[in-house]
């Protein structure tokens, strides 16, 4: 997640404290009301094909690759289920991981709800502050181009008082691109003005958003021209330079250093261990609580199940770069010092074709050390119980050609495209002339609008078994 990155950003950082301020002063601290963020309904997952199991894939993998379904690692290892459980359960998400790399197409959306949690806060008179943070990520991606939005906003303000609620709708990170071979665009809006729809909140329009986010104030507009430049690629994305000396598909996946970074004196490190969603190293047998892992396999539908619990030992070794991608997000909140993890479990669906078909992610560090409240500068002090963040994640995947095409995303949501309006206000990235000019605009006539827009909701919603046993949008951790 980013946040307060423009001028307005800085104004909205300088209202908040202000007001912060006033607050304090004239307010007791009673907490603010509940989250008023409806609940997302599963359907948003299932929209179209979304994590079907595609019928057709002659045309799916990139030359020089192939789809490496299960049963070519069960027969080659020669484990079973029973046999080797654990082996299994590592190699199918090794072998996931593999095979999404490999895809001409696929279609990903991520929707996180994160909490965070600062106790006994010295500066708001020793009481606890609970700040609920949902961002949706998603990306398609094919032969038509790229098309990605992330809707990102804070959902919950408890602890602060109760005029404060009404300020959430100032955080948060909005934005749109498509991308071809000859140019990319971007549009960004101020911090405040996602929208989570979901039950008892414009319910009947849910699904037509994708993962029910959307926001209406995205009008600043950039723009790249890539004509003439040879290293574009419209289905290039950071799994196409993955590169690996594994003997096979599914042997352990190879960790990639990202960034590191430094907060409350503490160094974390963020990277991928081969595309970007794969966070956290599930490809090694030895990082498993095997009392609390297990896989199943659903016949009909040619699904395997993996639940995943590491082992309290192990968890920081494994999945080091969730823990920095966790304070990263949640630095502008709070400020954990030596974090540890309290709780990493994952539940994974890959079908027999050896393609992702969901993922659904629960982790949670804490920090029992001072820790400084980072919301509105810093300005409200150190927090003498601690810390904690607390991630509950929902990934889905497809990769039919429809449902991976950018220009249909495009003639829903950004059909501005289908005019000179956009390219003409269009800035360069950097900064000088024109970036667009002899750009036509794009033919979407072909596609559906967003006021015709009917989405279907496809027969696997109804069999989708949730990891969550609660709201998230309005958890507390003083609810366990």
């Amino acid at each position: 997640m980013n946040s307060m990155k423009t001028k307005k950003g800085k104004i909205a950082v300088s209202l908040f404290a202000v007001m912060l301020i006033a607050c304090i002063l004239t307010v007791s601290m009673t907490g603010c009301s509940s989250s008023e963020v409806g609940v997302t309904p599963v359907d948003v997952f299932f929209v179209g094909t979304m994590q079907k199991n595609p019928t057709d894939t002659s045309d799916l993998m990139k030359e020089g690759t192939e789809l490496v379904s299960v049963k070519t690692m069960l027969d080659t290892e020669k484990w079973t289920l029973e046999s080797h459980p654990y082996d299994v359960i590592a190699g199918i998400y090794a072998l996931a991981v593999t095979n999404y790399n490999n895809v001409n197409r696929a279609a990903y959306m991520v929707m996180t709800d994160s909490s965070v949690n600062a106790f006994q806060c010295s500066n708001l008179g020793n009481k606890d502050v609970n700040v609920g943070i949902r961002s949706t990520y998603s990306n398609y991606r094919g032969e038509n181009g790229y098309f990605e939005q992330t809707v990102s906003g804070v959902t919950v303000l408890d602890g602060l008082g109760g005029f404060i609620s009404s300020l959430k709708s100032n955080f948060g990170w909005n934005s749109q691109v498509y991308q071809n071979d000859d140019f990319r665009i971007e549009k960004k809006g101020f911090n405040a003005g996602a929208e989570f729809y979901g039950e008892g909140n414009n319910d009947s329009d849910v699904t037509k958003y994708i993962m029910g986010a959307g926001n209406p104030k995205l009008n600043k507009v950039k723009a790249k021209d890539y004509r003439g430049d040879v290293t574009a690629n419209l289905t290039k994305s950071e799994e196409d330079d993955f590169v690996s000396n594994r003997m096979f598909a599914w042997s352990e996946l190879e960790a990639y250093d990202g960034d590191k970074l430094t907060v409350a004196g503490t160094t974390y490190y963020t990277g991928t261990y081969g595309t970007g969603w794969a966070t956290s190293n599930y490809s090694n047998k030895e990082y498993f609580d095997e009392e609390k892992t297990s896989i199943s396999y659903d016949a009909d539908l040619d699904l395997y199940t993996l639940n995943i619990t590491i082992i309290n030992d192990y968890v920081d070794e494994a999945c080091d770069f969730t823990k920095g991608g966790l304070v990263k997000d949640t630095k502008d909140y709070i400020a954990l010092k030596n974090a540890k993890y309290i709780e990493s479990t994952a539940k994974v669906e890959v079908y027999g074709s050896g393609l992702i078909k969901s993922m659904q992610k629960i982790d949670t560090l804490e920090s029992k050390e001072k820790c400084d409240l980072t919301v509105a500068g810093g300005m409200l002090g150190s927090c003498n119980g601690g810390g904690r963040a607390s991630n509950r994640i929902t990934m889905a995947f497809g990769y039919e050609k429809e449902d991976c095409d950018a220009l249909r995303l495009v003639a829903l949501y950004w059909p501005e495209l289908a005019t000179d309006t956009s390219f003409q206000k269009a800035k360069n990235y950097n900064g000088s002339g024109s970036p667009l000019k002899g750009i036509k605009a794009l033919d979407l006539s072909k596609y559906t609008t967003f006021k015709d827009y009917k989405p279907q909701i496809n027969d696997l919603a109804g069999k989708f078994n949730t990891l969550y046993s609660y709201d998230w949008s309005t958890y507390s951790l003083d609810e366990e």
